[in-house]
């Protein structure tokens, strides 16, 4: 009777099997960064979103690890391992290419299940397939004994690897290159790490590369016509569009307007102009712009108070390169001073006072980041605020129940002595909150004798008709640290507004 076993490994191929596990771990965490990117422009970018693409990846990574195991125990050499590692690499070439034309048909299902699709379709496979590596390497190396700790350091080397990948897509790839680009540099990782496994069966390998020659064909991001400027950033993708005489900025989904400048006018026509009635109402020497976008509010503004000096903060710099080149900003000392910042973190470490507000805080959509909306940041700003003080702030709510507004605006009318409301019929609303007591009828009353331009006066008018005294009911949430529910309010008020637009006939929708 003749006893076979398989030849020890060289240390080579050890060496291999391991930095297989570092750059699988890297590849799957990077896939997974670069896809909350890609989905931007097409979901948003709020928690739903990151949920739901998180739950299939979890989900693909589990399957990946069982079917792993599952084809190691039936595998006498490292050939499968290489070969589904080379298939993932060709699947994500497939979605390479086609991912442009298929991606925006998914927005149909919503900011849930159009992630939860998109994810099934672009990323579990080839996330199976690189989650079934650890268990795959781990049986590989079982015959040189001490499984439980050569389990332990596969799984700790491609932990590593994920933290490189956590980092250099972070930090390098996607806002030094792009998400095309870091699709397709992750496509060639995969694709060599798989050549290299199958090296000693060349004509395989070279088989397995040839399809990646049409990377360099790959089709770009398919913007709109109108699209004149586009950046990536690590907190947006940014575009400017012109449409006639009208510029405008938007920041991840189609609909997600940040910014708008008629070069004609000088007036949008939007709530931007609104923050023009913030010097007719208190005297504003120095103001504070928390989430400047393209500078929209800052223009309205100085149509009335032109020498005022405004602190503007704005946590993407892309986003003030946009403003500086096409939305009239213009750097000056004095007059205008711009940081680069998340506006929180920022006011905290600040000893500035100020006579006016302006608040317009978006993530890229129409969430706003809950901890720039709760008691304790409204008292941070009341501090920075003079006693003669207004803060300004728009509030998009568009549903029928009025949840984040009255919400808002109960929050802020434990800061303020006095709050009113400038509601419009597009869903924003400008929230006013004064640091001394300014009754509703007193902002009427200063608004309908203010005097100006013809453009500001007519804005003034029409204002001083629709403010209102704040009131909430008895049992309105008021939003803190600790709990602030604003993503869900949000939700709930979107799916309502969606489904009132829907319900409309074609030619009265917006």
């Amino acid at each position: 009777m003749t006893v076979t076993s398989t030849p020890a490994p060289s240390p080579t191929r050890i060496v291999l099997w391991f930095a297989t596990a570092v750059i699988a771990g890297a590849v799957v965490m990077a896939l997974e960064l670069v896809s909350f990117r890609l989905y931007a422009p097409h979901f948003g970018n709020s928690i739903y979103v990151w949920g739901s693409m998180i739950s299939v990846v979890m989900l693909a990574l589990s399957v990946g690890y069982t079917v792993g195991g599952w084809v190691a125990d039936r595998s006498d050499t490292d050939l499968s391992l290489y070969g589904i590692i080379l298939s993932s690499a060709l699947y994500q070439l497939a979605i390479v290419l086609t991912v442009p034309a298929f991606l925006p048909l998914l927005t149909r299902y919503g900011e849930c299940g159009g992630p939860v699709l998109a994810t099934l379709i672009i990323f579990a496979l080839p996330m199976i397939a690189l989650a079934a590596v650890g268990p795959f390497v781990v049986r590989l190396l079982a015959r040189a004994g001490h499984i439980g700790a050569i389990a332990g350091r596969v799984y700790a080397l491609s932990t590593v690897g994920g933290i490189a990948g956590i980092l250099g897509t972070t930090f390098f790839l996607v806002p030094w290159l792009g998400t095309q680009m870091t699709l397709r540099i992750l496509c060639v990782t995969s694709a060599l790490v798989g050549v290299a496994g199958l090296g000693e069966r060349r004509r395989l390998a070279l088989l397995g590369l040839l399809p990646l020659s049409v990377l360099p064909f790959a089709p770009q991001a398919n913007w709109s016509k109108d699209t004149i400027w586009v950046r990536e950033s690590p907190y947006n993708l940014v575009r400017v569009l012109r449409r006639g005489s009208r510029l405008v900025l938007l920041l991840n989904a189609e609909g997600s307007v940040q910014t708008i400048r008629d070069e004609a006018t000088g007036w949008t026509g939007y709530y931007y102009d609104d923050f023009a009635l913030g010097p007719l109402l208190v005297q504003a020497h120095r103001a504070l712009v928390l989430g400047m976008g393209g500078g929209g509010s800052i223009i309205s503004m100085r149509a009335v108070a032109p020498d005022v000096e405004v602190d503007a903060v704005e946590i993407d710099r892309e986003v003030v390169e946009a403003g500086l080149r096409f939305f009239g900003l213009l750097l000056d000392e004095r007059r205008l001073r711009i940081h680069v910042a998340d506006a929180r973190p920022w006011l905290a470490q600040q000893h500035g006072i100020y006579d006016l507000v302006q608040v317009d805080l978006y993530q890229g959509g129409p969430y706003i980041p809950f901890y720039l909306v709760t008691l304790e940041f409204f008292e941070l700003v009341r501090t920075h605020m003079s006693e003669e003080g207004l803060l300004m702030m728009n509030v998009f709510d568009a549903g029928p129940k009025k949840e984040l507004l009255l919400s808002t605006g109960a929050t802020l009318r434990h800061v303020f002595p006095s709050v009113a409301v400038l509601a419009r019929g597009d869903g924003n609303n400008i929230v006013l909150a004064f640091a001394r007591e300014r009754p509703g009828a007193w902002v009427r009353d200063r608004l309908q004798h203010a005097e100006g331009s013809p453009p500001v006066e007519r804005l003034a008018r029409k204002a001083a008709h629709a403010i209102v005294d704040f009131e909430a009911p008895r049992g309105t949430p008021i939003l803190t640290d600790d709990h602030a529910p604003v993503e869900d309010m949000t939700r709930r008020m979107m799916a309502k507004h969606w489904a009132r637009l829907v319900a409309r006939p074609q030619s009265e929708r917006p």
